[in-house]
């Protein structure tokens, strides 16, 4: 389904009168907690450094960030508000990352951040764009919303109809999930790889 026809169903499913915007801002607080909860897959992003600068701005949020690799060198956590014990280390905020030392020279690919994936919001400028979330489960987002919704219109046996189907399905997802990441590996018996 698209965003357009994910709409629909939410109004099909409990007339409401909210708007288009409140919707879509529901839809990706829904998306970003299922990707956040169930889909913990792994993505390298990799950037460029600048001679002098030391800030950089990154497309997840910073609880997504699992490592930082700078010019080839594993680069620490330092909490900003204390004092460091590394000479080398990151600081992560609010989509932006900032690096301790400040680059010297410009270094193309210098920056591999390892991070979990973090689905592309969708906006009301394209209704005709598919959310991230396998199209098998986009009734999540419907149940996720509508849950919300029932919320705000404090329905609460609603809630419960809408929170039962939600889990179900999430449920469901899990499952096949854990077995996408449970699946053989090729086990390394003859040690011909690293």
């Amino acid at each position: 389904m698209n965003v357009q026809e994910i709409l629909g169903e939410i109004d099909e499913k409990y007339p409401h009168g909210l708007s288009n915007s409140s919707l879509i801002r529901k839809i990706n607080l829904v998306q970003n907690e299922v990707f956040r909860l169930t889909f913990k897959n792994p993505m390298l992003s990799i950037f460029s450094l600048i001679k002098g600068v030391h800030v950089y701005q990154v497309p997840f949020p910073r609880t997504n960030l699992l490592r930082a690799v700078v010019g080839g060198h594993d680069y620490s956590y330092q909490n900003i508000y204390h004092k460091s014990n590394h000479p080398y280390y990151y600081w992560i905020g609010n989509q932006v990352l900032a690096i301790n030392p400040t680059p010297k020279d410009d270094v193309a690919d210098g920056l591999a951040l390892f991070h979990y994936k973090y689905p592309i919001q969708v906006t009301e400028d394209d209704l005709d764009a598919v959310p991230e979330l396998d199209e098998d489960f986009h009734m999540l987002l419907v149940y996720g919303v509508l849950v919300q919704i029932c919320e705000v219109f404090q329905d609460t046996a609603m809630v419960n109809n809408y929170t039962g189907k939600y889990n179900a399905l999430l449920e469901e997802l899990q499952k096949i999930y854990d077995k996408m990441i449970d699946s053989p590996q090729i086990q390394n018996v003859w040690g011909l790889w690293g």
